[in-house]
């Protein structure tokens, strides 16, 4: 009864030890950050981490740029980052952030980017806005992911105020392109992890 009593009671302990073992995985961690005026480039930061949520193991921050510290950005093992074209430049806030980022010893490099924007209309400088981030990651030495398909080729961008997109929320044909990115972004992260 007494050896009985005590397989039983090791073979508890060692679920136990697997199951706090699991508990305590240590999954590669995406940051996304932006800025949001509106509320627009936000709701492509929630579906950016949609798409991060449908991928296993791996855990994500979500957060605006004002709220990110130091240790989020260096702990990441990629950042997304978001922002609203502002007279086709990036908004100040999110260079104030990229502009706090530690630089030397390049920290940063190896991490993977990927950036989105929101703009008010179609040729107003969504692109732009996308390279001047994309740049930034690069000197930073970061490898840069687009997103999931052609049209997504620089990340995911969304159009807010012009024709059938004026004084809506955010159209789902953009938050699907936000979704495929995170979720390319957190699959290729698992890759590279591995």
């Amino acid at each position: 009864m007494k050896d009985k009593a005590l397989s039983q009671y090791l073979i508890l302990c060692f679920l136990i030890f697997l199951s706090a073992k699991a508990m305590a995985q240590d999954y590669p961690s995406i940051l996304i950050a932006y800025y949001s005026g509106s509320g627009n480039t936000q709701a492509m930061a929630e579906a950016v981490a949609e798409g991060v949520e449908q991928v296993d193991n791996v855990s994500y921050t979500i957060k605006p740029v004002e709220e990110v510290i130091e240790e989020e950005v260096l702990n990441a093992s990629a950042i997304i980052l978001g922002s609203p074209v502002y007279n086709a430049n990036m908004a100040p806030q999110v260079q104030e952030f990229i502009n706090s980022w530690p630089f030397e010893g390049r920290p940063l490099k190896n991490k993977i980017g990927a950036v989105f924007v929101t703009g008010g209309g179609f040729s107003l400088g969504e692109e732009s806005v996308m390279f001047g981030m994309i740049r930034a990651m690069l000197v930073h030495g970061m490898l840069i992911i687009g997103g999931a398909e052609t049209e997504a080729a620089f990340g995911a961008s969304a159009i807010t105020g012009e024709g059938d997109y004026t004084g809506k929320e955010v159209d789902i044909l953009f938050l699907k392109k936000a979704e495929g990115l995170g979720r390319r972004v957190a699959e290729l992260v698992l890759k590279l992890e591995r």
